[in-house]
């Protein structure tokens, strides 16, 4: 684990700073860290098993299960991002503008992805309220034509966020790319002379709206939004109905929860970029930011048991995944021993 650690002994290498971070600073990175590491493991294989428990259950033919699907899909992406940037801050991967932008985009994109699918994922169980009040509280037949336009509503959001983040595929907007050993995180120096086209590029203007609004901020003021109306929805409904409900909109109620700890390290990463450091009170803001950094991960790694816990049909679905597993592996035991023992 030592080579995680490494500020206190080798921050002339990462740095041409000569500055040392507060003591402060550097134990709340530690704790962020430790929570990383340990989101990472327990995060990558409960969203690996929601991800096999819904492709080989009826979820997969579900809205509700699709989308569930790709928003695990996108955690798992973003907690490797992860990785991948402690690998940057211990120069086990070389530390420039390509590297950089590489980590850029692994971290932004599935990030923006997983808020907006919950985002679908709310419209969802209101469209399906409103379906069972409509069809006196059966469920829809047309489910094969539901899982189309979710898979193509999928798709667009794909191509939407790929547009809206294309700009951190040009690593031209910063150079000198660095680990501040003040605060102890990635850091780049605004690329002031650089055009978008024939239009001089605003990088404050794009981080304004791209990292904060878009990425974090709306998507989750509209999960807020939703979930409240859900509440209000989920009384119309008969108990038996509400029984029915209640499981997946408690998945959707916690993955809220979890949503509203991305948005603070947006805002402190515009602070650092394009704001007087002088202005500002770096020790606290890399506390808050290395606090939050431990706190998205918990958001990303949760998914998949807070849907287990949350939904008994998930939970039926995971036992009789696990038992066909173990079933198949005793049997092809056997088989291996019996032709084994006649050769």
């Amino acid at each position: 684990m030592s080579c995680f650690f490494p500020f206190k002994q080798n921050h002339k290498m990462l740095s041409n700073s000569t500055d040392t971070s507060p003591q402060s600073v550097y134990i709340v990175f530690l704790f962020g860290e430790i929570i990383s590491i340990i989101c990472i493991l327990f995060g990558i294989l409960g969203n690996s098993a929601l991800i096999l428990t819904i492709y080989r259950s009826t979820f997969y033919s579900l809205p509700f299960g699709l989308l569930l699907l790709f928003i695990a899909l996108f955690d798992i992406i973003r907690l490797c991002s992860t990785i991948f940037y402690y690998l940057l801050l211990t120069s086990l991967v070389p530390l420039n503008m390509l590297t950089l932008t590489i980590y850029i985009n692994f971290y932004r994109y599935p990030k923006n992805i997983t808020n907006w699918l919950k985002v679908f994922l709310a419209f969802e169980r209101i469209l399906t309220i409103k379906s069972w009040l409509i069809n006196r509280y059966s469920i829809n037949k047309q489910q094969r034509r539901k899982h189309k336009r979710t898979l193509i509503s999928i798709f667009i959001l794909l191509i939407c966020s790929l547009i809206s983040q294309h700009p951190n595929l040009i690593s031209a907007r910063f150079h000198s790319p660095r680990v501040d050993t003040n605060t102890l995180v990635l850091n780049a120096i605004p690329n002031e002379n650089y055009s978008y086209g024939q239009i001089k590029y605003n990088g404050i203007w794009f981080t304004i709206i791209s990292f904060i609004i878009l990425d974090d901020l709306l998507p989750v003021t509209l999960l807020i939004i939703l979930n409240t109306i859900l509440l209000f929805k989920l009384r119309r409904l008969p108990l038996l109905a509400n029984e029915k409900m209640a499981g997946t909109l408690w998945v959707l109620f916690i993955l809220t929860i979890f949503s509203i700890f991305v948005a603070p390290r947006s805002i402190i990463t515009c602070l650092n970029l394009y704001f007087n450091p002088n202005d500002m009170n770096n020790t606290v803001l890399s506390i808050v930011y290395h606090v939050f950094q431990g706190l998205e991960m918990i958001n990303h790694a949760m998914t998949g048991y807070a849907c287990f816990l949350s939904c008994q049909n998930l939970r039926a679905n995971f036992s009789d995944f696990l038992r066909n597993l173990y079933a198949k592996s005793v049997s092809h035991f056997k088989l291996t021993t019996i032709t084994s023992s006649k050769t």
